[in-house]
């Protein structure tokens, strides 16, 4: 019974993990992943990526710890070789200074660009872990705003760097969705590709060569889909790592790849000594919460850097072997319990002095604060209060360098105000154009230049009207200076309906309307007088 049940837990992880030397992940970082309260948009990045073929992984709760663990985790991962593709996905508020953004946990509170390494996860940092990567590696960006950044950042992706080698994609959480339901993981398709295909708000960028794409040609021959299901069903095994399972391996590929690794392994778990180490451990009962806290605590003492999931795998085994090495006990790598509660003490010594360290630092970052200030900020110059800021932008200070900052620019604003009052009642009584452009010139953001430039309009458009009309004029005196030619431009007025007037060869006001009239119906300039195209238009027609 036991042996069923251990094939058919391998089975189902063969079928759901693909190559186990390795194997195409996704890390998916969605910091809204759950909420209710987010739009309607359907966003499931991972059905996709399961679908096609990716070991899809996120991180376990909520805040920055399980973020960092999850990136630290794949990145481990990288660094042993066991990941040939590999997506990112960040979704969710972010905050960046122009050089990095980071993304932030739901609900996180304001943060400032002095202390945002520490509250959020960098984008930078994910972007380097991608670059790691020998194969295809995209990031996918999908920022949005909230209340979280503070001083010294900006809210948003507001900077990062790229990575050669690595393809970026970043847009919202529709236009992602839609990348990922179509351009991007199809067989055979290159980024360049995508990037054509990509949904309206979605930019790519960064590797876009004609060079295969993320799922790289379509189908596997026999031989590739037999090494993949031996590969499969081996990480299915080495996960269980049981005696059972390495028996099943063994049966079923008698020549296999990993015959020596599952052979050397089995025998390795039915020594007596690590039975007794499991069985000791067993009995402690151990609940999902407190292997985390086993975990986190080898983490603080140094031996453990993946995942806080509370899954005690290879790497947790190594970690627990390694402290009890250095701590002069037997490296079996499993718990009992004097073991836990020697593992729990040294932890909490640890933390004592990781947090006496910290505040050891941060005390002496607060004298070099005071002495800045006294140095810098204390004596009032703009320029000292505004160093003082840009380098403590959150400091003990802070708020008094701006508050005299403010009193300052108010002085300014003062000074400019009154100034470019002065220059208004100067151009006001010129009234040139000449005068309003010298005073929009000095005091383009006034609150004088929108009458300023209304007035310039006017007066440019009025000269514009008059050259119009002087020229029409001179028009009019070349091409229907001769009394014949002004009777027959009054009859054709005339019978057109435009009421000019006694057809006498005299151009009356009454006649001068006449004209304006017909200008103004053919989209002629409106000048009244007889130009060269309203003498042409008004005789050619029928």
């Amino acid at each position: 019974m036991v042996m069923r049940c251990i094939l058919s837990v391998a089975l189902c992880l063969f079928f759901a993990a693909g190559p186990s030397h390795a194997a195409d992940m996704a890390l998916i970082l969605d910091t809204r992943a759950g909420d209710a309260r987010r739009s309607a948009v359907a966003f499931d990045p991972g059905a996709a990526l399961e679908e096609a073929g990716f070991e899809v992984v996120a991180p376990d709760g909520r805040g920055v710890a399980p973020l960092r663990a999850a990136a630290l985790n794949l990145e481990t991962r990288i660094s042993a070789g066991e990941v040939a593709r590999l997506v990112i996905l960040v979704a969710g508020e972010m905050a960046g200074d122009g050089r990095d953004s980071w993304l932030l946990p739901r609900g996180a509170a304001p943060v400032s660009r002095l202390r945002v390494g520490t509250a959020g996860l960098s984008v930078n940092a994910l972007s380097a872990i991608a670059g790691a990567v020998d194969g295809p590696a995209v990031l996918l960006l999908s920022p949005e705003t909230g209340n979280a950044a503070g001083a010294g950042l900006r809210p948003g992706l507001a900077g990062f760097s790229e990575v050669t080698g690595v393809t970026y994609a970043t847009g919202p959480r529709k236009g992602i969705a839609a990348l990922l339901d179509g351009p991007l993981l199809v067989p055979g398709a290159s980024f360049a590709e995508a990037a054509r295909a990509a949904p309206e708000g979605v930019s790519l960028s960064g590797n876009l060569s004609g060079q295969s794409g993320l799922m790289g040609p379509g189908t596997l021959s026999e031989a590739q889909r037999a090494e993949a299901r031996e590969d499969g069903f081996w990480q299915a095994v080495d996960t269980l790592d049981t005696v059972a399972g390495y028996d099943a391996y063994i049966a079923a590929w008698p020549e296999g790849r990993y015959l020596s690794q599952a052979r050397e392994r089995r025998d390795w778990l039915r020594d007596a000594p690590e039975r007794a180490a499991q069985s000791a451990e067993a009995a402690l009962g151990l609940t999902r919460a407190a292997r985390r806290d086993v975990q986190r605590w080898l983490s603080v003492l140094g031996h453990y850097e993946r995942g806080i999931d509370g899954i005690f795998g290879r790497g947790t085994r190594g970690a627990i072997a390694a402290w009890q090495d250095r701590a002069g006990m037997a490296s079996t790598g499993y718990l009992d319990g004097d073991a836990l509660a020697r593992l729990r003490a040294d932890a909490a010594a640890r933390q004592r002095e990781i947090e006496e360290k910290e505040r050891r630092e941060q005390m002496r970052e607060e004298r070099r604060d005071r002495a800045y200030w006294r140095d810098t900020g204390r004596g009032g110059d703009e320029a000292g209060l505004r160093a003082y800021l840009d380098r403590y932008p959150e400091g003990l200070f802070a708020d008094t360098a701006r508050a005299r900052l403010a009193g300052i620019e108010e002085a300014r604003r003062d000074e400019a105000d009154r100034a470019a009052r002065a220059d208004w009642r100067a151009a006001r009584e010129a009234d040139t154009a000449e005068a309003y452009a010298a005073f929009l010139r000095d005091h383009p953001e006034s609150r004088f230049a929108g009458e300023a430039r209304a007035r310039l309009d006017e007066i440019e458009q009025g000269r514009t009207e008059q050259e119009a009309i002087a020229r029409a004029r001179e028009d009019e005196r070349i091409y229907a200076g001769a009394e014949v030619v002004r009777v027959l431009i009054e009859r054709r007025l005339a019978q057109i309906g435009a009421e000019p007037g006694p057809v006498d060869g005299r151009f009356t006001e009454e006649t001068r309307d006449a004209i304006r009239r017909f200008q103004r119906h053919r989209d002629l300039p409106v000048t009244g007088y007889v130009s060269q195209a309203t003498a042409a238009a008004l005789m050619g027609m029928r």
